[in-house]
């Protein structure tokens, strides 16, 4: 074969010698390259400016956006490991079998496993805990998840005589996580709970002034029990109180569901040492009982709320010394046994949950897959803080989408920034490219000198944005409202990961280098000619495509602003049209409004030349203002200003807007700074001694209540449930705008108290045929009116006689008596909870007492309350759908809105004397038959499938009122002859109709729209001076003068665990649930603080170097001005009049464009509000009403202006001081 080449594999091998030689060449020149490169932007940094301010605030923006996210998830990582002392739950790998070998049931053998986890790093503290048994699988879908049952408590016996009324029933679990149980639980704490980090986290709860976490000898030598502050409350208890016996069930068999459920005949058949119930997850279980003996109360803790239903929350603590060894082996082979762990919490990564999970997951396998205890004991481990991840994930995925939706306008703004930029910054080196071109430069050459030199100053932009919006996140998530920040608890590093990293870089970075490589390329194309001119023709905007925007926009607009002002559907009927008007509407409205109105900014010199053009001002500059207005660079930047002070308008009123809603939520919810609902009916002195002696100190307060009555017109019609301002509440409820008819609440409050006045709710105002509820037809049969006008100086009314009508109510007066029987003389010799001696014996053959219980809102359906006793408790808008209530007794029960479609209430005994505790209740399907006492159906919802108490059916929605047929329970106790005897007495009054209402601060908005208001000497004329005088309540609303922050949640605290107190809510601890939603969801202030910070410094940032280079363009222009005789003073005056009107008419269009895109998306937070509504997260009755900051935009606006001139000065000086024939020549 022949050593000579052919011609083709010479050539190849000179190319790839070529190729090699210029990779080493570009690579020994690339310092030098990026040294000059370098300097070439520092020579250039005027036009370099432009870059960096784009890139930067790009980087800033997007880094922002991404680690915001990164925090968020930290956040809600950190809160959700608060809601469970314990990190994970180590059980036995398999159920323990005797004889088996995997497990132990010697405490000392655990304890030395307990030894040997706690030798790892990532493990702080581990402690055995008889109570929930061992799961066996992972994860919560597993079927065993919800078969594992805790130890339930059962009854507790004392001297106290009220621990036996203490039910220990959890309904609550039934929203708080799949069906396990319904009973509150009991954990057997070994003694390492008691000293270490799980005491300290265990410790952290227990309330102030109510005992202490104690030490393992305090806690054995005492035997001590650490009980919920609830429990305590109902039971009348105190700390040092003394339990003669505790008992709680365990479980040792159950019965496994099949294909159709348990059979009930086979539970007869079940040889079962103990007591037999089938859960709500469908398992039947055989109970053992176990009693703890002599036990002291050392402490009292606040329950937590309802997070990861792996173990069960808020339970008794007792040690498990308390119970000797037979007895804890006993618990052990039932698999009631666990290891309780507290990781070293420092350890787990924090970058994002995806890695957390993997930690997790990594010692998980680790621990499961030994052995300890030589070999005696196998292990399986139950995370749960992943399992908290997978709850968390859910929800926490609908908040970012939240907020990346509405960082939508920022992040275009900052885009928006970075190409205005690079077109100005790269036009400068257009004349430059083509002289260069002329002289014989290459192509390739150029086109890497421009890009090298953007590539040089982008990094560094970008990587100032980066790592300034890493510093500001941690800020941005501790928002407490619009620009208002607090330092939080939990500390958070907002880093991200590699991929979002080079994600932010790619975005901004690259974006970048792609614009200039396309842009240097078409300068390279241009001939020379075209390319040394001053200005180069541009393609025509498509303006349609603008207007078609704006329009959409503009709809939106007009459908949120409608629906606003009193419009049931605004422009659109159907639901999901609406919802996507109000989604995309308001981001079309921002730019096709900022595009179209971008023009007539930039036209602003023209504008103001009409005004002022002939004025002494502008008459010697007149002509040098002709041609303004027409170039792309003004264009661009009248687009620039318009976008940015659009989006500080609407950060600054959705802002302040949102923090307002916040603090009215909290509002509405309490009513003033606390409300407390007391044991026993009260009146307001004692609530206040009552309050007074628990927070042992100087105070001033006063106390009010809004009591209620049934009021009815007297022609005929409905009753109707009315609240009464007393005068108290003026100085006592916070008020609002929205709350009461009319825009000056004060002016409402003199209405109610002065006159004998009512208002409405919307649909008592229907009902009742009155103006503003829309019955009238017509958009002037609405709006927010009070409809008397009072004289401030003689206190004259003035009625709006069109609108306002007077209607006369009656009360009826009910009294009762009974015949017959063993009847005492005295009526004081009643209990009066019980209000008859009938209801009284009735209630003592109730099976279980579920009295004097708050269940509003819960779900309890498809449960078995068969003879439960429901007297006085709150089942509100409860689900009670399919429930069994057969012969229940429900005495003065509130069933206001409740579902109870397809229950049995037959033979239910019904006491109800305000006429509205069925108001609203759905009882569509259910079984009526027998239902004896006093109650109304007007109000509920009923079928021809519900079953009347007379067995007729509600064919016409509606049943016959036979209440007198007692039921036969009640028949035993009636047989003796005793008889109820209802004597009803009329009171009239005839009052002035006022307005339509809202809601009172800390009355419940359920019934609201229903409802009337009356004031306080209205409600006398009713029920007489005594009635008042001698009024009594169990819930009142409290304002003080100098108690606020942490003493007011303290003392909250503090009167929960009084035994006089049933419950207390504070206004401080309401706020903090909402003050970091903005109306909305969480974060939603700090997004919108970052929005009006960023869009500010854009504003002034964009006006100082953009409008230098623009400026620079027309350096010639000025030269040429000055060369023909034009003053230095003509010359400034020329350039300030034309910028500034250019800046000024987009400010002015841009505030106008912002005021119009907050207003619509008013509808844009309806429609999430919604969605979280549905998913579980926040909802307010607080209507968006906007707010608008003027003096925060006046602000800005001064900013923007202030940067303007001087950007101006110092370029028209520097311009004025140049070489007229060098800039002539443009060199």
């Amino acid at each position: 074969m022949s050593d000579e080449q052919t011609p083709e594999e010479v050539t190849s091998n000179t190319s790839k010698r070529n190729w090699f030689h210029r990779t080493r060449q570009k690579f020994r020149d690339t310092p030098d390259n990026f040294r000059l490169a370098g300097i070439g932007a520092w020579r250039g940094r005027e036009r370099g400016l432009a870059v960096v301010a784009g890139v930067f605030l790009a980087s800033l923006v997007i880094t922002t956006v991404l680690s915001y996210g990164v925090g968020l998830s930290q956040i809600f990582f950190a809160e959700s490991l608060d809601s469970e002392p314990f990190d994970a739950k180590i059980e036995f790998a398999r159920e323990p079998v005797v004889g088996a070998g995997g497990y132990s049931n010697n405490t000392t053998v655990l304890e030395s496993v307990c030894d040997e986890l706690t030798q790892r790093a990532e493990i702080d503290d581990c402690t055995i805990v008889l109570g929930r048994q061992g799961i066996h699988g992972g994860g919560f879908f597993n079927e065993d998840f919800v078969v594992a049952q805790p130890l339930e408590m059962r009854s507790v016996e004392a001297t106290n005589p009220y621990w036996s009324n203490v039910s220990f029933s959890y309904p609550e679990l039934a929203d708080g996580g799949p069906p396990i149980s319904d009973m509150r639980g009991i954990r057997l704490l070994g003694p390492e709970a008691f000293d270490g980090q799980l005491a300290e986290r265990l410790g952290e709860r227990v309330i102030t002034g109510m005992g202490e976490w104690p030490s393992p000898e305090v806690m054995e030598n005492q035997r001590g029990i650490i009980i919920p502050s609830n429990i305590v409350a109902e039971a009348k208890a105190e700390v040092g109180d003394v339990i003669d016996k505790l008992t709680f069930a365990y479980v040792v068999d159950e019965q496994v569901r099949g294909d159709s459920g348990i059979n009930l005949n086979e539970l007869d058949e079940w040889e079962c040492p103990g007591d037999v119930d089938v859960g709500e997850n469908g398992y039947a279980y055989c109970r053992m009982s176990m009693e703890i003996h002599n036990l002291t109360i050392l402490g009292v803790y606040e329950p937590w709320d309802l997070g990861n239903p792996t173990l069960a929350p808020n339970p008794i603590f007792v040690s498990w010394t308390s119970i000797d060894a037979e007895n804890r082996s006993i618990l052990i082979d039932n698999d009631h046994m666990y290891l309780g762990i507290a990781l070293d919490r420092t350890q787990l990564p924090t970058s994002s949950t995806a890695d957390a999970e993997d930690w997790l997951e990594a010692l998980s396998t680790e621990i499961t897959d030994g052995t300890y205890a030589d070999g005696q004991v196998n292990l399986f481990y139950f995370d749960i803080v992943s399992g908290t991840i997978t709850f968390l994930n859910i929800f926490l995925g609908l908040i970012q989408t939240f907020d990346y939706i509405i960082m939508v306008p920022i992040v275009i703004l900052s885009l928006s920034v970075l190409i205005y930029g690079l077109i100005l910054s790269l036009e400068q080196r257009r004349r430059e490219i083509s002289i260069h071109r002329v002289i014989g430069a290459d192509s390739n050459n150029l086109q890497g000198m421009v890009l090298l030199e953007l590539a040089v100053m982008s990094f560094f932009a970008w990587l100032g944005g980066y790592l300034l919006a890493l510093a500001a996140v941690p800020l941005v998530l501790s928002s407490v409202g619009f620009l208002a920040f607090e330092t939080g608890e939990f500390s958070v590093d907002p880093r991200l990961g590699v991929g979002a990293t080079i994600f932010t870089a790619v975005a901004t970075l690259g974006l970048a280098v792609l614009f200039g490589r396309s842009r240097t390329r078409d300068f390279i194309e241009l001939e020379i000619e075209e390319g040394v001119k001053k200005e180069v023709d541009v393609k025509k905007p498509k303006r349609w495509l603008h207007w078609l925007m704006f329009l959409i926009g503009m709809m939106a607009f007009t459908d949120t602003y409608l629906e606003m002002n009193g419009s049931e559907d605004g422009l659109v009927g159907n639901f999901f049209l609406d919802g996507l008007l109000n989604i995309f509407g308001p981001f079309l409205l921002w730019i096709g409004g900022a595009l179209l109105l971008g023009r007539i900014g930039a036209a602003g010199p023209k504008i103001m030349m009409l005004l002022f053009g002939k004025t002494p001002l502008l008459r010697d500059v007149k002509r040098g203002l002709k041609g303004s207005g027409n170039t792309e660079s003004v264009n661009r930047l009248a687009v620039i200003m318009l976008l940015t002070l659009s989006i500080v308008t609407l950060a600054a009123v959705q802002g302040y807007t949102g923090t307002l809603v916040d603090e009215k939520t909290a509002t509405a919810q309490v009513g003033s700074d606390l409300q407390i609902t007391m044991e026993e009916s009260s009146n307001a002195s004692s609530v206040e001694s009552v309050i007074a002696e628990i927070y042992d100190g100087d105070i001033n307060m006063v106390a009010t209540t809004v009591p209620s009555l049934a009021l009815k017109p007297q022609e005929g019609g409905d009753s109707y449930q009315t609240w009464v301002l007393l005068k108290s509440s003026d100085e006592v409820l916070r008020w609002s705008q929205q709350s009461l008819p009319g825009e000056d609440v004060d002016e409402a409050l003199t209405a109610y108290q002065e006159y004998p006045s009512f208002s409405a709710g919307e649909d008592a105002a229907y009902s009742l045929g009155l103006w503003g509820s829309g019955r009238r037809g017509g958009s002037s049969d609405s709006g927010d009116l009070l409809l008397v006008n009072i004289d401030e100086d003689s206190s004259e009314a003035s009625w709006d006689l069109d609108k306002s009508e007077n209607i006369t109510f009656t009360w009826e007066e009910i009294e009762f008596s009974i015949d017959g029987g063993d009847v005492p003389d005295d009526p004081e010799d009643f209990d009066i909870d019980a209000l008859l001696q009938g209801l009284q014996e009735y209630s003592l053959l109730t099976e279980v007492n579920l009295s004097n219980a708050n269940f509003s809102g819960q779900d309890l359906s498809q449960r078995d309350f068969g003879l439960a006793d429901f007297s006085n408790s709150d089942l509100t808008n409860t689900n009670l759908s399919g429930t069994n209530l057969s012969e229940a007794l429900l005495f003065n029960t509130s069933l206001a809105g409740a579902n109870l479609a397809g229950a049995n209430l037959s033979n239910v005994v019904f006491v109800d004397f305000t006429g509205f505790a069925l108001q609203g209740t759905d009882l569509r399907g259910a079984n009526l038959l027998g239902m004896f006492g006093s109650y109304n159906f007007q109000g509920s919802l009923l079928n021809a499938s519900t079953i009347c108490p007379d067995g007729t059916t509600g064919e016409n929605g509606s049943c016959s009122f036979d209440a007198n047929q007692p039921t036969p329970l009640a028949s035993q106790l009636l047989a003796s002859g005793i008889s109820l005897n209802f004597n009803i007495t009329e009171h009239n009054a005839t009052l002035r109709y006022i307005g339509v209402h809202q809601f009172i601060p800390g009355i419940s908005s359920t019934t609201m729209a229903d409802s009337l208001i009356i004031g306080q000497d209205a409600w006398v004329s009713f029920v007489g001076v005594d009635a008042f005088r001698n009024h009594t309540a169990n819930t009142w609303i409290v304002n003080f003068d100098n108690l606020e922050g942490e003493n007011l949640q303290a003392l909250r605290a503090s009167l929960e665990a009084d035994s006089r107190v049933s419950s207390a809510q504070d206004w401080e601890t309401a706020h903090e649930a909402v003050e970091r939603d903005g109306g909305l969801i969480f974060g939603t202030p700090g997004l919108l603080s970052l929005q009006f910070v960023v869009a500010s410094l854009a504003a002034v940032a964009s006006s100082f170097v953009f409008l230098s280079l623009v400026l620079n363009q027309r350096q010639k222009d000025l030269a040429i001005l000055q060369a023909i005789g034009a003053s230095p003073n003509q010359i400034i005056r020329l350039v300030l009049f034309e910028i500034l009107s250019i800046v000024m008419v987009s400010m002015v269009l841009g505030v106008i464009l912002g005021m119009g895109i907050a207003l619509s998306f008013n509808g844009f937070f309806a429609i999430f509000g919604f969605i979280f509504q549905i998913f579980g997260g926040s909802s307010t009755i607080i209507d968006r009403e906007l707010v608008w900051p003027w003096f925060e935009l006046v602000i800005v606006a001064l900013s923007v202006f202030i940067a303007v001139v001087f950007a101006l000065l110092v370029t028209t000086r520097k311009a004025l001081k140049s070489d007229l024939a060098s800039v002539l020549k443009g060199e």
